[in-house]
């Protein structure tokens, strides 16, 4: 292997001796690429922790260089077939696997080491041998470094238009679902990346996955992605028929008060769902409707449909 293959700062995959192209690979970074012997370097884990710190830092080891690679670039989007030969990411890095079975919504079941799991489609990708300092069967694009992650900046479109929002990975959104029971509520999460022409890689703040192990990850078109709302000045006390948002099952609900009760507390209508919740003050926003690329105040939402008779009426 090259000596000169990694620099300082490359982002490398790294596993143990003597586990060979099964894995597990972890996440690393290079802090000093090679030492006297020319055949160890010195990473810092991006997914393993110091166990010697309580879990509360990163692992820093020196690590020999046949045991390490570079990061693969990474494909937009691919569909698995049973028999496929892929990594699958689980307990903190990559490992070897075979497909077993395509699942419902986006999941498969993978074979490893004579275990079977489920695993999302975004942990998936196909399987690669790292040999003479490239990966066999070569990608069929390479136009992005596999070292330097990219930054993501694009125009969200809703609707066929132009949100007029940039996001950049890392940037804290909001994500609403067309699936049943949850229809107009709006999760607080993270763009991970970019996958697709209108696609995104999402983490959410607060939901987890099946096990609950770690925060869920899932894909997600683009309109169906917002900015977070503004903060407006602190409300001291909602009124009767001010739309609101609750803050309910980990996500944002829109709602109209209907009562305001002692004790900083409001009865709270869903027209979705034509019921009613109580809900603290510390649990409500004044709400806001993202229209044509700018948030918009309650206030002014008459202006765009919004009838307070309409509410009355379904009330009665």
């Amino acid at each position: 292997m090259s000596q000169t293959l990694f620099n300082k700062g490359d982002q490398v995959e790294v596993t143990r001796p003597g586990h060979g192209s099964t894995g597990p690979y972890y996440p690393a970074m290079v802090l000093r690429p090679v030492f006297k012997d020319k055949a160890h370097m010195l990473v810092q884990h991006q997914t393993l922790t110091n166990p010697n710190a309580d879990g509360s830092k990163t692992l820093i080891e020196i690590v020999e260089l046949r045991n390490a690679r570079l990061v693969p670039p990474r494909e937009l989007y691919q569909f698995f077939k049973v028999g496929d030969d892929v990594d699958a990411y689980r307990d903190k890095g990559w490992s070897r696997g075979t497909v077993r079975d395509i699942l419902e919504n986006s999941k498969y079941l993978v074979a490893f080491q004579g275990q079977e799991f489920q695993c999302q489609q975004f942990n998936l990708r196909l399987h690669r041998e790292w040999e003479d300092d490239s990966w066999v069967p070569h990608f069929q694009e390479e136009k992005t470094s596999p070292v330097k992650s990219r930054k993501l900046v694009l125009k969200l479109k809703c609707s066929n238009r132009t949100s007029g929002a940039s996001f950049e990975n890392g940037t804290v959104v909001e994500v609403s679902s067309d699936e049943e029971g949850y229809e107009g509520a709006w999760y607080t999460a993270k763009i991970i990346d970019h996958i697709g022409s209108d696609k995104f890689l999402v983490e959410y703040e607060h939901l987890v996955t099946d096990d609950g192990t770690e925060l869920l990850r899932e894909e997600t078109c683009a309109s169906y992605i917002r900015p977070c709302p503004p903060r407006l000045p602190p409300v001291a006390q909602f009124k009767v028929l001010q739309k609101v948002d609750t803050l309910y099952n980990d996500g944002w609900w829109k709602g109209t008060i209907s009562k305001v009760l002692s004790g900083s507390k409001y009865v709270v209508y869903f027209s979705s769902t034509n019921e009613e919740l109580e809900f603290k003050h510390s649990n409500l926003r004044p709400h806001q409707d993202w229209i044509n690329g700018r948030w918009i105040h309650g206030y002014m939402v008459n202006i765009y449909g919004y009838d307070h008779k309409e509410f009355a009426d379904k009330r009665k």
